[in-house]
């Protein structure tokens, strides 16, 4: 079944209403929060409130949408910052919890210059067996999205090899992979598979090799990365998981306007399916 997502991200000034009114007119089914009505903490979005939440869960169910998950910013690049990631990472898994929210995406992001790259992973993979742990009794999972420098196989292995919850899975940014893999996705994908719970597809104009000309992220089809291959590789391994748009709109100003990027996500994909 075709299940189809966006992120917030995209429509950062939409309010709570538009969302819905936008995402249900335009195909969509579910609706993964990063960030709402100008908040960005889970425990600071008024619609999560418990005032409001029964208010919130009838309007999504009116319109035929679910919560995919939450898009957190923990991270654990910043040793001195981990007590603070776990702990913003616990109050999202509450909120999560509280609102029937799925799952919890974190970050691994950067090694940092002063860092060294087992001494990252293993607090990387420290915070996930924590966050993971916590989200297993209140039902959330925990994912870790591609991204920063922890792209390849072999340093997300490096972390799932380390953490010993089955409530800790990869989601699989396939524009930041793009980057190393390109075409050649399937050496990303192999490896991976079991791991992927959950996709967020973006595409880019590919710049050159070690960054003298970056990637730029353009509207969906336009680019270079293989979505419908992917796409089609995974529908036809089972993957039964959501297709999000992940359009960056809040980070970079000058991208298309949701009313634009979304619709044409739809067709897109809608093509691959004939």
């Amino acid at each position: 079944m075709k299940k189809l997502a966006f992120t917030t991200l995209g429509c950062s000034d939409w309010s709570w209403e538009k969302i819905l009114d936008e995402a249900e007119k335009m195909g969509f089914s579910g609706i993964e929060i990063r960030g709402l009505e100008g908040k960005m903490l889970a425990e600071e979005i008024e619609r999560f409130f418990p005032e409001n939440k029964a208010d919130t869960l009838a309007s999504l169910k009116a319109h035929k949408l679910e919560f995919v998950g939450f898009g957190s910013s923990v991270q654990f690049d910043a040793a001195e910052k981990f007590d603070d990631a776990i702990t913003e990472g616990k109050r999202a898994i509450d909120v999560c919890h509280f609102m029937g929210i799925p799952a919890l995406r974190i970050f691994g992001n950067k090694i940092l210059p002063q860092e060294t790259e087992s001494n990252m992973t293993a607090r990387l993979a420290k915070g996930a067996q924590l966050l993971a742990e916590y989200g297993q009794d209140k039902g959330v999972l925990v994912l870790l999205e591609t991204h920063g420098d922890y792209l390849t196989t072999e340093l997300l292995t490096g972390v799932f090899n380390k953490v010993s919850s089955n409530n800790f899975r990869l989601l699989w940014d396939i524009g930041n992979t793009d980057c190393i893999y390109g075409d050649n996705f399937m050496d990303f994908y192999r490896p991976m598979k079991d791991l992927i719970t959950h996709l967020h597809i973006k595409d880019y104009i590919r710049g050159t090799p070690g960054g003298a000309k970056p990637s730029k992220h353009c509207r969906i089809g336009h680019g270079q990365v293989p979505i419908k291959a992917i796409v089609k590789q995974l529908l036809s391994d089972g993957y039964s998981g959501y297709l999000t748009l992940e359009w960056e709109k809040k980070w970079v100003p000058e991208l298309a306007e949701a009313e634009i990027a979304f619709p044409e996500f739809v067709q897109f994909i809608n093509e691959i399916f004939g």
